[in-house]
């Protein structure tokens, strides 16, 4: 998913809807119905329905698409639709299997199901459809750390009402229920996010990210409030289920369910926080902070049959063109050694032969050859895996059109940094005229768009400009200039 962030909801020209895309050729703003999905071998990607060239989605701010506050109510109707009902159950399911082993089972229980907790709370701040449950194959990690994480989260909660009955101070318990108050919904999400332990006993740092959340951090509040309010309920609720559902497991597990939907949503809550604040907590990336502005809404529209550019345009220079799989090397481009080693690779060397050291091919030749086999076999993936992991030593083996490949994959992949590396290598190669300019130009606008290089940027446009006269990378150089 390519990111293009926008201060304004723009609207389609011809259907009036909101956008979700917007064409890099044409820059008309695209509803579903006027962007379309073509597949491009390895890959699909989304094209503009009346020009048919690439178009880049539109993304928001995650606060900016809804509140916090706009959220919350749905926090409390999850647990009864999509993968919530399943996962409710399984966790109850739990809970109901370990309380047959008395105190040690609840321990147990209540340790397996925070991991639970815990992973739900990740997930939500994920977006991810599928929920990050604890497997409890590991007592250690899924039972036990969950246990010691959560009572580290709620240490201001039972250390001063400990203190306070201890040493009879009544101002005491009140002063551990403020801190309580402006700790805890904090000092859970770090445990969700396995945050150092020393961090979460760090008065600073917790109540430093509380007021970092701002207005927010209200909100959060009052829903676990009102989730304190619902498990206060939960509990007379729970023992007139169980004692009129006399049906064998039934009751046990609805009982069960009553009990644990307090914590489902107020985990659920957390994750919706930790989405919207993340770097307040050292979660995620800046990539995270956003979210397409039509979330699960797929292009309609046609692709079209021939494709038109507007008259008024330079040629099509876009920074994701169609990603088509680079041509073969031909056998004469390939270095002497290759040619050495892959004539026969499976035949002997003659008796009277001396071992030559240089027709051993080098470690990026090595990864030039595996990533090669990643384009031809069509796993864009696993080939950008290998140059992210060789890029260095691979490029001086890849070809002109496999490293301008690559960059477009990288590219797609919002991985700015290899796509860099790829252009910027393909951009001083021996290519046709127009095929460098055009490598040249993606690289300038990757600069420019998407690293906030401008001046280096510009450097490359000027470069086009005098090296590629004549031809559309030149045109639309000149053009950037200008308005630049």
């Amino acid at each position: 998913m390519t990111t293009a962030p926008v201060k304004q909801v723009l609207r389609c020209e011809q259907h009036g809807a909101v956008a979700g895309w917007q064409c890099t050729v044409c820059h008309h703003a695209l509803c579903p119905d006027c962007a379309a999905t073509r597949p491009i071998h390895p890959v699909s990607v989304t094209v503009c329905a009346r020009c048919g060239e690439m178009a880049e989605q539109l993304v928001q701010k995650k606060g900016e698409g809804a509140s916090l506050a706009q959220r919350i109510p749905g926090a409390f109707a999850f647990p009864f639709k999509g993968e919530g009902l399943p996962a409710w159950l399984g966790i109850s399911l739990w809970m109901w299997a370990t309380s047959w082993l008395g105190a040690l089972g609840f321990l147990i229980g209540w340790g397996g199901a925070m991991g639970s907790f815990f992973g739900l709370t990740r997930s939500t701040a994920r977006g991810a459809e599928g929920l990050e449950l604890s497997d409890f194959q590991d007592f250690i990690s899924g039972v036990l750390l969950p246990v010691v994480r959560f009572t580290v989260a709620m240490a201001p909660a039972w250390v001063g009402a400990l203190a306070a009955q201890y040493f009879q101070l009544p101002w005491l318990t009140w002063a551990s229920l403020g801190l309580t108050v402006v700790w805890s919904p904090t000092a859970f999400i770090g445990a969700a996010t396995n945050a150092n332990l020393a961090d979460m006993l760090n008065p600073f740092r917790v109540l430093r990210a509380s007021a970092m959340l701002g207005r927010d951090f209200s909100v959060y509040v009052g829903a676990l409030a009102a989730v304190s309010v619902v498990m206060l309920l939960s509990f007379p609720l729970a023992i007139i289920v169980n004692r009129v559902v006399l049906v064998p497991v039934a009751g046990g597990v609805m009982t069960q369910m009553i009990l644990t939907y307090g914590p489902f949503v107020a985990a659920r809550v957390a994750g919706l926080v930790l989405m919207l604040h993340g770097p307040v907590f050292g979660w995620g990336d800046e990539r995270d902070s956003y979210e397409p502005i039509l979330k699960d809404v797929e292009p309609r529209g046609a692709v079209p049959e021939k494709r038109t550019l507007p008259k008024h345009l330079p040629g099509a220079i876009e920074l994701e063109p169609e990603v088509r799989p680079p041509p073969p090397m031909h056998p004469a481009e390939r270095s002497d050694r290759f040619q050495a080693l892959e004539v026969n690779p499976h035949a002997a060397p003659p008796d009277a032969a001396t071992f030559d050291v240089a027709l051993l091919p080098s470690h990026g030749e090595q990864s030039a050859v595996e990533i090669r086999k990643s384009i031809k076999a069509g796993r864009a993936d696993a080939a950008l895996d290998g140059f992210r992991a060789t890029g260095l030593s691979a490029s001086e083996a890849l070809t002109f059109e496999e490293l301008v490949w690559l960059g477009q994959i990288a590219a797609q992949h919002i991985d700015y940094e290899s796509a860099e590396l790829a252009f910027s290598r393909a951009s001083v190669r021996k290519a046709p005229p127009e095929a460098l300019g055009r490598a040249r130009v993606m690289l300038a606008r990757l600069l420019a768009e998407r690293l906030n290089r401008k001046d280096d940027a510009a450097g490359w446009m000027k470069r086009i400009v005098e090296e590629h006269a004549g031809t559309p990378a030149a045109t639309y150089a000149d053009e950037w200039l200008k308005k630049s």
